[in-house]
């Protein structure tokens, strides 16, 4: 959970992200948010890099407790920073579910968005 949201999410070297993908979740992993649903690997390689060239351009995911696990089931709360400031721009939660040792199923919940002008 902690590399997912870590290594994935706030990493910004393509190559080194696609390598923590490749392995940590399955070749048909099913990445679920708001927007939509994403299955395999290079799909959710590819929206993680549209996240982080679009809205979440120069921001920093954190880790907002610990881990809870229940059989193959994951929970991690993580904040969502600008560099240099406290106040959270945005906050939610994952959810895994795992597999043969590799996340197949990723559940993102947004719980706090940044305010609209």
């Amino acid at each position: 959970m902690e590399e997912n949201l870590l290594a994935v999410f706030n990493e910004r070297d393509a190559e080194a992200r696609l390598e923590v993908v490749r392995r940590n979740y399955a070749s048909d992993v099913r990445w679920s948010d708001a927007e939509e649903t994403v299955v395999g690997q290079g799909r959710l390689h590819e929206k993680a890099q549209a996240l982080l060239d679009g809205p979440l351009a120069g921001l920093e995911f954190t880790q907002a407790g610990p881990v809870h696990q229940v059989a193959n089931m994951g929970y991690l709360n993580f904040e969502v920073y600008a560099p240099g400031t406290t106040d959270v721009l945005v906050a939610g939660f994952d959810v895994a579910l795992i597999e043969n040792g590799v996340i197949a199923q990723l559940f993102t919940v947004v719980t706090q968005e940044p305010a609209t002008p």
